[in-house]
């Protein structure tokens, strides 16, 4: 055994583990797994797994596959061992410094430099703190003397049972009505912010722009992305770092119809020349965090209006941070002077979550309830399930815990998931056709639908032709004979052809899988 190449030993196991499972499954879940090796004895292998979900359904599900192949390449049997991956060491020294130093790296508007010395090394390392760690507990009925805690968090829903809500902003007390005064949200900081590959540029960027506050090449820094992704959570984060951290006190945090209401209020009171001559809270802003900034679109006034207040703070090393819904090029009915100032800085898109992100975000929230046992196969389900963004995947979980509680279970399973989001589920399921697929698709690519069903051999229509077929496989639980006759009598092999490209291809065309996430969100929405 010391003679075989354990590289080469291990590529030809996916090799016939391939001939066995699906594609996918090796891809997703054998793919990631290192050999470490064979014990001395050689009755056991070790693999190393990156995530505990990996781990965890791997030992579960595949050890016995993979067992079967190692018996079938080496003759002989042996046990096999799923371990996870130590983590890197993370300290508070990853915690960016309110100093600035010229050395630092400074990001430009086309390509920025990351520096991923501040990035959680793992899409879970933010959510393996002690329990105890900036936490608060809650019961039905507060124990004498727990009132101020309730007070401090007193937006939280009323609580179903216990309930702790983890990696809150630490505010003291003599700061309380500062803090009120920034409209931030307490429970929104970077130390509940589940990162994966959807999110971690702009995770990374934030922590960059916390550190470099101000500064060109970071100012503005636009967000963008579809609803419930996660723009505003990290707006917040921005904000709660540098109050608590940083020290920095003229923070404020806007939805971009408060300001047009703001606006519109005081200018039919005939006061908002007398308030924008004053130092008012726009202005005297370090930092200002406008959110929705597309809602601004057929507002003139408002537009002018904050055109005025960007220049004052921008030109004045005041940070900005803007979300948005699309790209500021495809901003409908804003001045283009706005546009282009929103291109000057830094350009972020947050993109749809992949359903090894969705399981994690649901095993993070699921640590709130901590008198559920939450289970990977239970995380996967509702993951697999709900795909279009991280709000109603966190609506789902919510609604599973309820019915749980209701129904006095502390261990929540896929029947359970099941029964309470049977109507989530239902409406889903009914409400998306073959049909509203093909024109969905066929308005992204800017295509007819004909050409959905037509023989062409176009490489863009193909394209198009191919990924409807795909996600009908994904979306709906049509056979593959069905969905041949619904894309014009073509057989189920052509379909199931079709669907394994597009599964092969977006792993490798970053393009081809953005198309794919959007259009997933668009279909779920």
């Amino acid at each position: 055994m010391e003679e075989l190449k354990l590289g080469e030993f291990w590529q030809e196991c996916l090799t016939k583990l391939t001939e066995i499972l699906d594609e996918n499954i090796v891809h997703k879940w054998i793919k990631p797994l290192k050999p470490l090796g064979f014990s001395e004895d050689d009755t056991v292998i070790k693999l190393e797994a990156p995530t505990e979900l990996k781990k965890n359904w791997v030992q579960s599900y595949y050890a016995n596959t993979i067992r079967d192949v190692i018996l079938e390449i080496l003759n002989i049997n042996v046990r096999v061992e799923v371990v996870l991956a130590p983590k890197p060491q993370t300290s508070s020294e990853t915690i960016p410094s309110a100093d600035f130093n010229p050395n630092d790296p400074v990001v430009s508007a086309e390509k920025p430099i990351i520096d991923r010395s501040i990035a959680t090394p793992t899409k879970e390392s933010y959510r393996d703190k002690t329990f105890e760690e900036n936490t608060f507990v809650m019961e039905f009925e507060p124990e004498k003397g727990e009132s101020e805690a309730v007070e401090s968090i007193e937006a939280l829903p009323e609580p179903m049972g216990r309930y702790a809500y983890r990696g809150m902003a630490e505010i003291p007390r003599d700061m309380q009505q500062f803090y009120k005064a920034t409209n931030l949200n307490q429970r929104l900081t970077f130390q509940n912010l589940v990162v994966g590959d959807s999110n971690e540029l702009a995770y990374v960027t934030a922590q960059n722009v916390v550190r470099n506050i101000g500064k060109h090449g970071y100012n503005p820094l636009f967000i963008y992305g579809k609803t419930g992704l996660g723009k505003t959570h990290i707006m917040h984060a921005i904000g709660n770092e540098l109050f608590t951290k940083h020290k920095m006190r003229n923070v404020l945090y806007i939805h971009a119809e408060t300001y047009y209401t703001e606006i519109t209020r005081r200018m039919i009171e005939g006061r908002w020349v007398e308030y924008r001559a004053q130092d008012n809270k726009y202005i005297n802003s370090d930092l200002l965090l406008m959110d929705d900034v597309q809602l601004f679109a057929r507002k003139e006034r408002t537009q002018q209006e904050f055109f005025v207040l960007y220049e004052a703070l921008v030109n004045n090393d005041k940070q900005v941070v803007i979300s948005c819904d699309t790209f500021p090029d495809n901003l409908d009915a804003i001045e283009d002077r706005l546009k282009s100032r929103f291109q000057n800085g830094l350009i972020i898109e947050i993109e749809p979550p992949d359903v090894e992100l969705r399981v994690s975000i649901l095993k993070s929230k699921a640590k709130d309830f901590p008198d559920m046992e939450f289970t990977d196969e239970v995380a996967l389900y509702i993951a697999s399930n709900i795909k279009s963004n991280v709000r109603e995947l966190e609506g789902a979980l919510q609604k599973v815990m309820a019915y749980s509680q209701f129904k006095q279970i502390d261990k929540p399973t896929v029947d359970t998931c099941k029964a309470a989001l049977r109507d989530v589920l239902r409406q889903r399921n009914g409400s998306l056709t073959v049909e509203n697929i093909q024109k969905t698709v066929a308005d992204y690519y800017k295509i007819r639908i004909s050409d959905i069903y037509s023989k062409s051999r176009s490489a863009n229509l193909v394209k198009a032709r191919h990924v409807a077929m795909y996600l009908t496989k994904e979306l709906t639980r049509n056979s593959l004979p069905e969905i041949g006759q619904s894309f014009g009598g073509r057989d189920h092999s052509t379909i199931h052809h079709a669907v394994e490209k597009i599964a092969s291809r977006r792993r490798e065309d970053r393009q081809l899988n953005h198309d794919i996430r959007v259009l997933e969100q668009i279909l779920g929405s």
